[in-house]
C-alpha cells in the first residue's frame, strides 16, 4: 500500500482548519454565555429603557464588536467576573454590537460611539451619560470603582 503524501498533508490541513474553526466558535459561545444575563442588541436596549423607567436604576452600555481584541479582553478580565456581576445587581447591563444590525448601529451613533470597546453609564431620565475608561490593565475592582465614580456624577 503506497500512501500519497500530498493527500495526507491535505487531509491534515483540512482537519486542522476544522478544529481551529470549532475552537473559534466555542470561544465566541463562551464569551456570549459569560454575559448571558445582560440585555443584548437593540431589543435588549429597549427592554432596558423600560426597566430603567420603572426601577430608576442606571443603564450600563457596553459597545463592542466580535473582532475587537480589547473588547474580548475587557469581557474576559472584568465584565464576566463574579465581582463585576455583583456590582451589576443595581445596574441594568446592556451589550450592543453595532456591527450586528442597523438598529444597533443607530444606538451607537446616538451615543457618539466611534471605537471599541466603549462603556457608558446612563441615567436616561435625567439625560446624563458618563463614559467609563476601558483599559486592558484595569482589575475588576478598579473598573467597579470607576463605574461608581461615574454614577456619582449623576447622583446615583
Amino acid at each position: 500500500m503506497v500512501l500519497d503524501k500530498s493527500r495526507i498533508i491535505t487531509t491534515l490541513a483540512v482537519i486542522t482548519a476544522a478544529i481551529t474553526l470549532m475552537a473559534l466558535q466555542l470561544s465566541r459561545f463562551a464569551l456570549d454565555a459569560s454575559l448571558s444575563h445582560w440585555h443584548s442588541g437593540a431589543e435588549g436596549y429597549q427592554n432596558a429603557l423600560a426597566l430603567h423607567n420603572t426601577t430608576r436604576q442606571p443603564i450600563a452600555l457596553f459597545f463592542h464588536t466580535d473582532g475587537c481584541a480589547s473588547c474580548k479582553k475587557l469581557r474576559e478580565t472584568v465584565l464576566a467576573t463574579p465581582e463585576f456581576t455583583h456590582y451589576l445587581k443595581n445596574v441594568i447591563p446592556v451589550k450592543i454590537n453595532p456591527e450586528s444590525g442597523l438598529k444597533e448601529r443607530q444606538i451607537a451613533d446616538n451615543y457618539g460611539v466611534e471605537g471599541y470597546p466603549v462603556f457608558l453609564l446612563a441615567d436616561i431620565n435625567r439625560e446624563k451619560v458618563v463614559p467609563v475608561r476601558t483599559s486592558q490593565s484595569l482589575s475588576p475592582q478598579e473598573f467597579i470603582e470607576l463605574c461608581k465614580a461615574a454614577q456619582q456624577k449623576f447622583g446615583i
